[in-house]
């Protein structure tokens, strides 16, 4: 099993940085090299690396990649909730992004499209993708913990009000009488004998805009349901910061609670908003507080020995790796081996010119 050395363990604990700045200057120092440009020549296709590399796409250049890379360190405090980190807490978060990511840290939104086939071979896809509980895949994000079921979202007055233009409204806004709204709306089967699943405002918006798909998973770790949502909200109407698009949404919801801010927002508002680095960063702090609270993926421990522990404990590697992917698989063959040998490489480079 990988294990951090007691001599990198040593050389890195002791770094710390506060913003983009320091990391890349930290890189340059030691290596001659920015983080990405260091990444790249000594770890991008060897190793536990072999298939990962920091890339643009295509029609983007490299720089393009990097001003995300400091946008998205710039907000060390916003994420971690101090100050400052260790190269350590540094390895172990851009980690998961070279694996989700691409070591982007940007957002994807989660795509329902051809969606996936149970094990009847019946597929699932576009809106019943999302609403369907497939056994062994998926559950119903209809029905999970945090969200307001179809049902409730068709009944609500805020809901209907802010949707009413879009397709089915006139067929399912139910707000004047909710007694009238089929309950197959709080179910986990999508009613795919009555409705299009089709993912069209024209067609089926007014569906679209519902909990279930509304919230369904964004961001580089694919956050997924109102509560974290409702905390974004939360974020936006207290923000004070200069951003355009997260002062049009304060602007915009003002004068509503964070929960009616969530029946009246839209799924393209999401994928603007979700489009901001800073929100980015948010939806890791966000996700790492209430995916477990008790072993939170960010705290990352000072003693070696809860740090290289394989077990489901705040601290330790292998628990950030079981905790973005639910497998041990992931955290025992490939996360843990990553971030070890990306701070190996890192303090075999400290202190000198390579």
């Amino acid at each position: 099993m990988a294990a951090l050395s007691e001599r990198a363990f040593q050389t890195l604990q002791t770094q710390q940085f506060s913003n983009a700045t320091h990391l890349n200057g930290f890189f340059l120092g030691n290596t001659g090299f920015d983080f990405i440009d260091w990444f790249n020549l000594h770890l991008a296709g060897k190793g536990a690396f072999a298939k990962r590399r920091i890339a643009p796409d295509t029609g983007e250049d490299l720089n393009t990649v990097k001003r995300e890379f400091v946008e998205f360190w710039d907000s060390i405090p916003l994420i971690f909730d101090e100050d400052s980190i260790s190269v350590i807490d540094f390895a172990s978060l851009m980690c998961i992004a070279i694996n989700e990511t691409g070591g982007r840290f940007r957002s994807v939104t989660e795509i329902c499209g051809r969606g996936a086939k149970d094990r009847n071979g019946v597929r699932h896809s576009g809106l019943a993708y999302a609403f369907d509980r497939i056994p062994g895949i998926k559950k119903s994000y209809n029905t999970i913990a945090g969200n307001v079921s179809a049902f409730d979202c068709f009944a609500s007055p805020v809901f209907c009000a802010a949707h009413a233009s879009l397709g089915l409204a006139g067929t399912l806004a139910g707000s004047d009488d909710p007694t009238a709204i089929d309950p197959v709306w709080k179910g986990e089967t999508y009613p795919s004998d009555r409705f299009p699943t089709v993912e069209d405002l024209v067609e089926t918006g007014f569906v679209m805009q519902a909990d279930f798909y509304k919230f369904r998973g964004r961001g580089p770790i694919q956050i997924t349901g109102r509560a974290p949502y409702r905390k974004i909200v939360a974020y936006i109407l207290s923000y004070e910061g200069t951003n355009p698009v997260l002062n049009k949404y304060k602007n915009r919801w003002q004068s509503l609670s964070a929960d009616d801010a969530c029946y009246a927002s839209s799924d393209l508002d999401w994928d603007e908003i979700f489009a901001q680095k800073r929100i980015v960063a948010l939806s890791l702090r966000i996700y790492a507080d209430l995916a477990s609270p008790s072993r939170n993926m960010l705290i990352i421990s000072k003693d070696l020995d809860s740090l290289n522990d394989d077990k489901r404990r705040a601290g330790s590697i292998w628990n950030i790796g079981r905790t973005i992917s639910g497998s041990s698989r992931y955290a025992n063959d490939d996360y843990k081996p990553r971030v070890v040998e990306m701070l190996e490489t890192i303090a075999q480079h400290t202190g000198a010119r390579v």
